[in-house]
């Protein structure tokens, strides 16, 4: 953001919603459960380069990452003598080339701001010419739509652009207004092309608003609605706004305004922070206060609840008695309020982070620099991934001056360590020219900022990248798979930047996928097999699953049928069964294979009466002189058949014979058995 003597170019850290699917989470009971929870692992990488060298390479705006990973970087490059705006996307956590946005136009663009959406949706809005112009991807997948016009009737500056969860969006800029500028806000829905609300934001019409320092700021909540804070005639103003219609509500966060007992008698540089819950906001701002000689700044947080602010507490580590002032507001925040406050010495260039709890609630504010004070302006900013994964980065000057880029994460509890994010070798850092970071759902957190070369600036980033997250593997529908190549399926393992599984077989690796099953290229042997997945993200960090088990069985049981009895009509048949499910022979050496094991047999007599289920036997009685064909029907464990066909042939009982004296003889002995023979199917 500019600062009074420094560089005009806009400086940028957005809040970063978690964007938690349930629309609140106001619990603190929760709040405290998540700041108990051990934070995951995750890898620390120096600064890459992802633009440039160039020796045309003039500013860079922000960076911006979205819930799911994919994001955008802005820039100005020198194209002839005339700035360009330009951005570049990554998309699994790989950064792509530059993209011109500004073709066609005139004149030079300046103070480019970028917002990401998920599914690499991303929203560009620069100024050139004293217009201001938007310009939108909808998709990774999808082009870029055309350039849109938000202001073209000149004197417009100072844009700035949030994108809620919800795929609504607002852009807020300052233009020319009756009391010499006016903060205007235009909106848009689904990457449909913005629509500029047609009155002015400000408190006072007639009053100077959104200028200089005074730029506005807007951020979205996860309900659609928008919160817009500037600075108007020496006070920091907010106001609500849901699509294309503005409260009527304006809140004053300088309104009776005191620290220490002192009266404020200005603000400017607000910044804002928007919850899930557009209930609580944060408002981070410089108030100017008179204890005597020149004017004292401070850094001044105040949560606007409903329509009205509470009371103000100070974010940094300068009391009036220390005889420094403070300044560089930033605010980064969650979805459920945890974030930071970010304020840092004009005296000491020390940074203070105050540390916010559920709902935007002020906690403690902690001394950030660790190691040594830095001798020149540091550009510190604050980033938010989840309320367990912070950050603070800030350019550190050496006596001799020496730059380079550092950082301490914050794992929910505590600052660890202070590191260092950049690369010495890539050149001094240039913090002024550009220093930004962003954070995802998934905990990772990128750190962008310039880095000068003797072959012109860069753009470079470091990052926080968390390692794959757990993951299993899925249990089959059947406990035996009726295949050789079996499809393997496990669940998803959390990692935003790129992605890929190992699968490894009986100890051996047999392929990789993205996808969370493979169809195994090779057969299997008979019987039960280990597998196990790895996850491995593009940096190498990995994940395992515990050892899954898949038993394979293709092989038909057999079974040996008999049936005795005399083939009449009215004798009782008898069938017996012996029914097996035996592996193949064994390999020389080798163990025999596990099988299925038998599931059921069924009897089919062939005359139309119930099938029934046998064990080992069955008798039956046919009524019917005829020829019968008798079925039994094996199946296993893992669903192989093996069927059974016996022909009968039934015979009615033969007259009885008469002697001589008349008397009834005995008829032939039909007694007879038959073997069935088993047909796999």
């Amino acid at each position: 953001m500019p600062r009074t003597g420094q560089s005009s170019m806009p400086r940028f850290s957005r809040p970063r919603l978690l964007r938690s699917r349930a629309a609140t989470l106001l619990s603190a009971l929760l709040a405290a459960a998540l700041l108990s929870a051990a934070p995951a692992s995750a890898g620390t990488f120096a600064g890459d380069v992802v633009v440039g060298p160039l020796p045309t390479l003039k500013t860079m705006g922000n960076i911006d990452l979205a819930p799911d990973g994919s994001g955008a970087i802005v820039y100005t490059v020198d194209e002839g003598g005339v700035d360009r705006a330009f951005v570049s996307r990554t998309v699994n956590g790989g950064w792509g080339g530059p993209e011109k946005l500004d073709a066609g136009l005139p004149g030079a663009s300046s103070q480019p701001v970028v917002s990401s959406g998920d599914g690499g949706r991303v929203a560009v809005v620069f100024a050139n010419g004293g217009n201001i112009y938007a310009i939108t991807k909808p998709a990774a997948d999808r082009p870029w739509g055309g350039l849109q016009t938000i202001w073209g009737s000149g004197g417009a500056s100072d844009p700035y652009i949030d994108l809620s969860v919800n795929r609504k969006g607002y852009i807020a800029f300052t233009a020319p207004g009756a009391g010499g500028h006016d903060v205007r806000v235009a909106y848009s829905k689904d990457a449909a092309p913005w629509t500029l609300i047609g009155s002015a934001f400000d408190a006072n019409p007639a009053a100077d608003a959104g200028a200089v320092n005074g730029r506005p700021r807007v951020g979205a909540s996860a309900d659609g609605v928008a919160v817009v804070v500037w600075g108007e005639a020496g006070a920091v103003i907010a106001r609500r706004v849901m699509g294309t219609r503005p409260s009527p509500v304006f809140a004053s966060a300088t309104d009776g305004l005191q620290v220490e007992g002192v009266g404020a008698i200005g603000a400017d540089l607000p910044e804002v922070g928007v919850q899930d819950d557009d209930s609580f906001t944060g408002v981070a701002f410089r108030a100017v206060f008179d204890v005597g000689g020149p004017p004292r700044t401070r850094v001044v947080y105040r949560r606007l609840r409903g329509s009205r602010f509470d009371g103000a507490v100070v974010s940094d580590g300068t009391p009036f008695a220390s005889g420094q002032s403070s300044s560089n507001p930033h605010i980064s925040n969650g979805g459920i309020g945890q974030g930071i406050v970010l304020g840092t010495s004009t005296t000491t260039n020390l940074s203070y982070a105050q540390m916010m709890r559920a709902d935007l609630t002020p906690g403690p504010v902690v001394q950030v620099d660790s190691i040594a004070q830095s001798s020149a302006p540091t550009y510190a900013i604050p980033v938010t991934a989840t309320p367990l994964k912070m950050l603070v980065a800030w350019q550190f000057t050496s006596p001799e001056g020496a730059t380079d880029v550092r950082g301490r994460f914050y794992n929910g509890r505590d600052f660890e360590t202070e590191m260092a994010l950049s690369r010495p070798e890539l050149g001094p850092t240039d913090g002024e020219t550009g220093l930004d970071a962003s954070g995802d759902d998934n905990g990772d957190i990128a750190i962008a900022y310039v880095q000068t070369t003797p072959l012109g600036r860069s753009i470079a980033v470091a990052t926080i990248d968390q390692p794959p997250g757990r993951f299993a593997p899925r249990a089959s529908r059947t406990k035996w798979e009726r295949t050789e190549t079996p499809t393997l399926i496990w669940t998803r393992s959390r990692e935003a930047w790129g992605l890929s599984y190992r699968v490894v077989v009986d100890g051996v690796e047999v392929g990789t996928t993205t996808r969370q099953s493979m169809r195994l290229p090779a057969a299997l042997a008979q019987g039960a097999h280990s597998w196990q997945i790895t996850a491995v993200d593009r940096r190498a960090q990995s994940a395992v699953t515990r050892v899954g088990t898949v038993r394979v069985d293709t092989v038909a049981p057999t079974a040996r049928v008999r049936v005795s009895g005399v083939r009449r009509t009215d004798v009782r048949q008898r069938l017996t069964l012996v029914a097996a499910d035996a592996p193949p022979p064994p390999a020389a050496g080798a163990k025999p294979a596990q099988t299925s094991g038998v599931a059921s047999a069924v009897l089919d007599w062939g005359d139309r009466s119930r099938r029934e289920s046998i064990k080992a036997g069955s008798q039956h009685v046919y009524t019917r002189a005829g020829r019968y064909t008798v079925l039994v029907t094996v199946l296993d464990k893992a669903g192989n058949r093996s069927v059974t066909r016996l022909p009968l042939t039934i015979v009615k009982p033969p007259k009885p014979r008469r002697d001589a004296r008349g008397r009834g003889g005995r008829g032939g002995d039909d007694k007879g058995a038959a073997r069935g023979e088993t047909g796999a199917r």
